[in-house]
C-alpha cells in the first residue's frame, strides 16, 4: 500500500496497512484530479485536484496523522496489476483506517440541506467507503468540518437508504441479507461500467480479478458467481427486473434489479431442503422443492411473454427460503412465523435442452408463495438446472455509466 506523507507529500511503501495509524479520503472525482505521476510536477499546483490533496493532508496533520491514503494518487493506474490489487484490497484499506474524510466539494455548511444533494451519495465506489469505515468525519467544499458518522447517522441513513444500525455499527453488516445489501447499491453510479460490480466486491468480501471491457453485465454476473461460492443467502435471486419479460437466467442482471429488496430477510422452512450448489456448463443446479401451475394461470401477470416456448403447459413455481420483513406496530418483525410468504419465482422449461433445464421467466415479478400455493397440491423435489435461453447474452439496453 502507497501513503502519502502529510507534510512532505512524499510516498511511502506500507506492506502491513493494519498496523499503520493513517486517515483516508472518500471523495467523488471531478475534473483536474492529479495522479501518482503528476504529483510533483510543478504545474499540477494549480490543478483543482492538488488543493484537494493539500487540503487533505493539512486537516490529517492537524489531527495527528503523518499518513494519508487518497486514490487519485496513491494508486499507479498505470499498472493493471497494481490498480487490480488496490481494487481488491480497498474495502480493507478503508476499514484498517484509523480515520476517513469524506470531502464534499458540492456541499457547503452556509447552504442549508446541502448534504442532500450530495454526488457522494449516488456513486458507487462511495457505499464500501462509508460502511467499512469506523470513524468517518465529513467536511465541506471549503474543508470546514460538518460532523462525524454518528451525528450524521439519521440523515445518513436517509439518503443513503440504509438501516440506521449498519451506518452506526459496521460489525453487523454482514448480517443484512445479499438482496438489501445489493438495494444499498441499486441507485448508485460509476463512471467505468464494469465498477458497478468490483465496487461491491468488499461488501461481500469476494474477490475476482478485473476484465475491463467485458461490460457491466458480465462483471455483475461473475460478482454472482463468487457470492454464492460462499453464502447459502437465497436473497440473491429475489430481485425483479420490469424491463424485460425474457426468459432468463437466476441472476440479476444490474443492482438496479434490487431497487426495493431492502426488507428481504433469509428464512428456513423445513419443506425446503438444498443441496450445495455451484454454477456449471448446464447451468446453476438446485435441488428444487416446487409445485407446478397451468400457464395459463400466469399470463395474466405479464403483458409480454417473450421468449417463453408456446407449447408448454405448465411452469414451475419454485419459493425461495427468504421472504419480506412484517411490518408490524411501526417496526419490522421477522417472517419466520410465516413461511407461507416466501418470495416465489417462476421458471418455465428452455426448448432444445433436456427436461430438467429451465430459465427464469416473468423477470418484473417476485411473487408471495401464498398467493398461488394450491393446498391439494403436493410439493415436488427434482434435481433441476436454471440458465438463461441459449444464445448469446445481450448487454441490458437501460445500462449505467
Amino acid at each position: 500500500m502507497r501513503l502519502l506523507n502529510t507534510q512532505t507529500l512524499e510516498f511511502v511503501e506500507v506492506v502491513r496497512p493494519q498496523r499503520t495509524k493513517y486517515a483516508i479520503l472518500s471523495h467523488t472525482w471531478g475534473e483536474e484530479e492529479v495522479s501518482l505521476q503528476d504529483l510533483h510536477k510543478p504545474e499540477s499546483k494549480q490543478l483543482h485536484g492538488y488543493k484537494k490533496i493539500e487540503g487533505c493532508c493539512a486537516q490529517a496533520h492537524r489531527d495527528g496523522y503523518d499518513y494519508v491514503w487518497i486514490d487519485t494518487c496513491c494508486i499507479d493506474k498505470k499498472s493493471s496489476a497494481e490498480l487490480s490489487e488496490a481494487i481488491n484490497s480497498m474495502y480493507n484499506w478503508y476499514y484498517w483506517a484509523t480515520e476517513c474524510y469524506v470531502y464534499l466539494s458540492d456541499v457547503s455548511i452556509d447552504t442549508k440541506d446541502s448534504l442532500g444533494w450530495s454526488r457522494w451519495f449516488t456513486r458507487g465506489w462511495t457505499l464500501q467507503e462509508l460502511l467499512a469505515s469506523e470513524n468517518i468525519s465529513y467536511f465541506d467544499q471549503h474543508w470546514r468540518y460538518i460532523g462525524n458518522k454518528g451525528d450524521l447517522a439519521g440523515p445518513i441513513s436517509i439518503l443513503a437508504g440504509i438501516e440506521e444500525k449498519y451506518i452506526r455499527h459496521r460489525a453487523i453488516i454482514h448480517t443484512a441479507s445479499v438482496a438489501a445489501r445489493m438495494s444499498w447499491a441499486s441507485g448508485r453510479e460509476t463512471n467505468r461500467p464494469e465498477d458497478e460490480a468490483y465496487c461491491l466486491m468488499g461488501l461481500f468480501d469476494v474477490n475476482m480479478p478485473l476484465l475491463y471491457g467485458e461490460g457491466s453485465f458480465k462483471a455483475f454476473q461473475r460478482l454472482q458467481h463468487e457470492i454464492i461460492k460462499v453464502s447459502e443467502d437465497e436473497s440473491l435471486f429475489a430481485w425483479h427486473d420490469s424491463t424485460s419479460a425474457h426468459q432468463i437466467g437466476i441472476f440479476a442482471p444490474h443492482p438496479s434489479a434490487f431497487c426495493g429488496c431492502g426488507d428481504i430477510e433469509p428464512v428456513e422452512d423445513p419443506r425446503i431442503q438444498r443441496m450445495p450448489y455451484s454454477i456449471t456448463n448446464r447451468g446453476l443446479p438446485i435441488s428444487a422443492t416446487y409445485q407446478t401451475v397451468p400457464f395459463e394461470q400466469l399470463q395474466g401477470l405479464s403483458h409480454s411473454w417473450s421468449g417463453v416456448d408456446p407449447g408448454i403447459s405448465e411452469c414451475l413455481l419454485l419459493p425461495l427460503r427468504c421472504a419480506r420483513k412484517v411490518w408490524s406496530n411501526g417496526v419490522f418483525t421477522d417472517s419466520r412465523h410465516n413461511p407461507e410468504r416466501l418470495i416465489t419465482i417462476i421458471l418455465a422449461p428452455v426448448s432444445g435442452h433436456h427436461d430438467n433445464v429451465f430459465s427464469r421467466c416473468l423477470s418484473g415479478e417476485t411473487l408471495v408463495y401464498e398467493e398461488y400455493f394450491q393446498p391439494n397440491e403436493k410439493l415436488r423435489h427434482q434435481n433441476i438446472y436454471i440458465r438463461p435461453p441459449s444464445g448469446r447474452v445481450q448487454e441490458p439496453w437501460y445500462h449505467m455509466s
